[in-house]
């Protein structure tokens, strides 16, 4: 089960389906593999204009961070085989992810802001 709420989320590329975690590391990996910010990777999207190399970067290091044993070559085999299509829905949920972050990090009471 996961916790959209610690930035967890499910990562199905075809048949396969992983574990996925959305951490701050992973974010800044992703910023310096694709060499653009979250929001001009979010940009590239809506306009189809990533790479499947930015593809592969993005989903990589938050498919690790759900604790999968998986490299660059094993994320770009998996895409092979589902398509495109699926990689791209993908990368679109862990963008919406990392746009809505923060806030209560998991925790059931939520936040309070200091009075």
């Amino acid at each position: 089960m996961t916790n959209p709420k610690r930035g967890e989320l499910p990562i199905v590329l075809g048949a396969k389906t992983y574990n996925g975690r959305v951490t701050i590391d992973s974010v800044l990996r992703i910023e310096q593999a694709c060499g653009l910010s979250v929001l001009k990777i979010a940009q590239a999207l809506s306009e189809g204009a990533l790479t499947t190399t930015q593809i592969i970067a993005i989903l990589t290091p938050v498919i690790r961070g759900g604790g999968n044993d998986v490299n660059e070559k094993d994320v770009g085999n998996a895409i092979w085989d589902c398509g495109l299509a699926d990689a791209i829905k993908c990368v679109g949920e862990i963008v919406g992810v990392i746009l809505s972050a923060g806030g209560d990090e998991g925790n059931d009471e939520g936040v309070t802001a200091n009075p």
